[in-house]
């Protein structure tokens, strides 16, 4: 959904002041709309863990798994807002949020649900990650900007995205579209 785009001619030179190199607008994160099937299966599955947790006295955990089913249902049913993310000549804007270039570790493109995605890591303890939804379109220019302060790595997909992929494959809480 990025609307407006813009890029300044002059990029990274002169910290003094800071300059706009891209903008564009974007959704703040992905959004993968569940139907009713998914969540039925979701709530049986966990209504029948519940049972077996609590004949193991388990309660807190009942609990816990409940607060992030409940985490998650808030997350995929409420609209993410329309933010302007920028690359500036003093690093990057996630909305109102600046990281600094010395803050950022390095960059590489991926997806975040259904949407391109351009991904950051960070030295910061938090957040590790940042990820600014972007267009197909843009990804060669974002590129070309990033790389002359960043280093482009290429993520292989760990452990845990090989089995959760795996998993998702095996017990599906959906039915696949074609």
């Amino acid at each position: 959904m990025a609307k407006e785009k813009t890029a300044k001619s002059s990029e990274f030179s002169n910290t003094n002041e800071e300059r706009d190199i891209f903008s564009w607008q974007a959704p703040e994160r992905s959004l993968r709309k569940r139907d009713k099937d998914f969540w039925i299966t979701v709530l049986s599955t966990y209504f029948l863990t519940s049972i077996i947790l609590i004949f193991a006295k388990e309660t807190f955990l009942v609990f816990a798994i409940g607060a992030a089913i409940f985490l998650y249902y808030a997350l995929t049913t409420v609209e993410p807002q329309i933010i302007i993310n920028k690359i500036t000549n003093r690093g990057i804007y996630f909305g109102s949020i600046f990281y600094d270039w010395r803050d950022l570790a390095n960059f590489w493109f991926g997806k975040s649900g259904e949407r391109e995605a351009l991904f950051f890591e960070t030295y910061l303890r938090f957040p590790r990650q940042v990820s600014l939804i972007i267009e197909a379109k843009d990804k060669d220019r974002l590129k070309d900007l990033v790389v002359k302060k960043l280093p482009l790595v290429k993520q292989e997909p760990t452990f845990i995205d090989k089995a959760s992929k795996w998993l998702m494959e095996k017990l599906p809480l959906e039915d696949k579209k074609n």
